[in-house]
């Protein structure tokens, strides 16, 4: 589909002469341009949006004013996203992609705790640079349902055979892995929630830092010996892999 910015009419016009055309008929190169067109709408419409969401800190933006500012169309906005949710959650994926990276070159340490501590860290330092971001990683869509991207899914894949381990090795005591898991998200979504609604408050650069390590060692408890520690580690991970 051809695009004509802020002229549906002519979008729709030149897509349905296109679409009408056999394909024999297509001069070459025109397959690349409609295709390097496509790729520049798109990313003109999620920049906008990265722009709006921010100047928001959320949700409050119209496509209207979307469409003024990337300079599409809204049913040419619509055609490649679909609705809001699925314009947010595209833009959404992209940033989160980049965090699941970082997650993911995290080096096994030997010592889950230390492993955990290295990984949330990672996210404390996503919250601190892209807190409109981090906050809608957590927030939900139009329907009530919670925000599943791919690359939410890589962040939770690399997470959960760590909480596993630990407590499988005994070092949260009674809490399970469910439960560990409310009590770091809960902290996390706090602290990266705290910049969205006072972004002005001069706080401390090492929050984040600090309070992960307040809260791993109100969690805790120390390892036990290394013998009976390896068992607990590989039964651990074969459970989360499952």
């Amino acid at each position: 589909m051809a695009l004509q910015r802020l002229d549906p009419s002519a979008s729709r016009d030149s897509a349905r002469s296109e679409s009408a055309r056999p394909e024999s008929d297509a001069a070459p190169g025109v397959d690349e341009r409609r295709e390097r067109h496509r790729s520049e709408a798109r990313r003109a419409i999620l920049d906008a949006t990265e722009a709006l969401l921010i100047e928001a800190g959320g949700f409050g933006f119209s496509i209207r004013s979307l469409a003024k500012r990337c300079g599409y169309s809204a049913p040419t906005i619509y055609h490649y996203f679909g609705d809001k949710d699925g314009l947010i959650d595209a833009l959404l994926e992209e940033r989160v992609a980049r965090l699941a990276d970082q997650i993911e070159s995290v080096p096994d340490s030997g010592d889950p705790l230390v492993d955990l501590r290295e990984l949330l860290l990672v996210f404390v330092r996503f919250g601190e640079t892209n807190p409109t971001f981090s906050r809608l990683m957590w927030s939900v869509t139009g329907k009530g349902e919670s925000r599943a991207t791919p690359a939410m899914e890589r962040l939770r894949a690399r997470v959960r055979p760590t909480m596993h381990e630990l407590v499988a090795a005994g070092r949260f005591g009674d809490t399970d892995a469910e439960t560990a898991g409310q009590l770091i998200w809960a902290t996390l979504h706090g602290l990266s929630s705290l910049r969205v609604i006072e972004p002005d408050n001069p706080w401390n650069p090492q929050l984040g830092e600090r309070a992960i390590d307040t809260l791993l060692r109100g969690m805790t408890h120390p390892s036990p010996d290394t013998s009976s520690d390896t068992p607990s580690r590989s039964a651990a991970r074969t459970e989360a892999s499952s």
